[in-house]
């Protein structure tokens, strides 16, 4: 069986007062099949001005007012139609006519399996980012000796206040403590 369809990307058209909204704009994605038609929202904005409606994309070098560039965006809107190709792809196989609402619960199934993939990476631990940072700083501001020094010494003051410290610990209560830490060690 083969399902006939058309996705497209298109800017929503929306009026404020009668007149067209043409700033951060969403971006949806329209599936056409079967006489249907299903809207998706893809979670990114974007100014009219830099939406190529031929290409069905963000124009290059443009970013949105969240500093999302267009190849990022770019990048999602080709895996969101690639997601629904193998949603299409599946029902094919099945021999089945999906319904909009069959459709729609496959095609988030999908996305939400693919984000929860990509969390599932081992959470990177306190020290490999600080160190990381050192590195990455380092190389890109020219340290001299003495900086990389003074880091060696944070990190120490932090493993001996605690040496299996997390990101979360953090919040205020974790920083005034080791703010009282290093006033208590000091004196």
């Amino acid at each position: 069986m083969n399902i006939k369809r058309n996705i497209i990307f298109a800017l929503e058209s929306r009026k404020k007062n009668g007149v067209p909204i043409v700033e951060n704009v969403p971006i949806r994605m329209r599936v056409i099949y079967a006489s249907q038609r299903i809207e998706f929202t893809t979670g990114y904005r974007i100014d009219v001005a830099k939406w190529d409606a031929d290409k069905q994309r963000v124009k290059n070098g443009c970013t949105n007012k969240l500093k999302q560039s267009a190849s990022e965006i770019n990048a999602d809107l080709l895996k969101y139609y690639a997601e629904m190709q193998n949603v299409f792809k599946e029902f094919e196989v099945q021999e089945t006519m999906p319904t909009t609402q069959q459709l729609k619960d496959a095609f988030n199934l999908r996305m939400k399996e693919s984000s929860e993939e990509q969390q599932e990476e081992a959470p990177i631990s306190f020290w490999e980012v600080f160190d990381e940072f050192v590195k990455e700083c380092g190389n890109q501001n020219n340290w001299t000796a003495s900086t990389y020094e003074k880091f060696a010494a944070v990190r120490n003051h932090i493993k001996e206040f605690k040496e299996d410290v997390t990101f979360e610990y953090f919040n205020e209560f974790g920083l005034n403590e080791y703010v009282n830490f290093l006033r208590d060690k000091k004196d």
